[in-house]
């Protein structure tokens, strides 16, 4: 029984451990295959990862076209702690119901003055094949 007891408070731990070194957003975002590449597939992860910090950036409304302004959505509403948390590891833009394009840029009013941009999927490929969180 005791033996028993031991095994079963390790794999907990183990368990706990694992589930805390693996983003939390991408656990939410992508559910059991999270867990799948983070242990087989390191490069898929970072790309998780690389692709939830660096695939959008804050640019003022005035410096986007006039044919750019006419694509922001304004559907979207963002949130006080959204806003805050723009460009941290605590944004998530899952959850806001938005997913990369894979031919287009997108754009959401965040206030005012500033919009988010979010990059076609090819551009965020491309930049990942350059960053350091790329291992192949």
């Amino acid at each position: 029984m005791k033996k028993l007891v031991i095994v079963a408070g390790f794999l907990i731990s183990t368990s706990v451990t694992f589930s805390q070194s693996i983003d939390s957003r991408i656990l939410k975002n992508k559910g059991k295959e999270a867990e799948k590449v983070y242990e087989y597939n390191k490069n898929t992860y970072n790309y998780f990862l690389f692709e939830l910090d660096h695939s959008y950036e804050v640019v003022s409304k005035n410096s986007l076209s006039k044919e750019q302004r006419s694509l922001i959505n304004k559907n979207i509403k963002l949130t006080d702690s959204d806003i805050v948390n723009i460009g941290t590891s605590n944004f998530n833009f899952y959850d806001l119901g938005i997913k990369l394009s894979k031919t287009e840029r997108q754009y959401v009013q965040v206030d005012k003055d500033q919009v988010l941009v979010f990059y076609a999927i090819p551009e965020v490929t491309k930049a990942f094949t350059a960053s350091p969180l790329n291992t192949k």
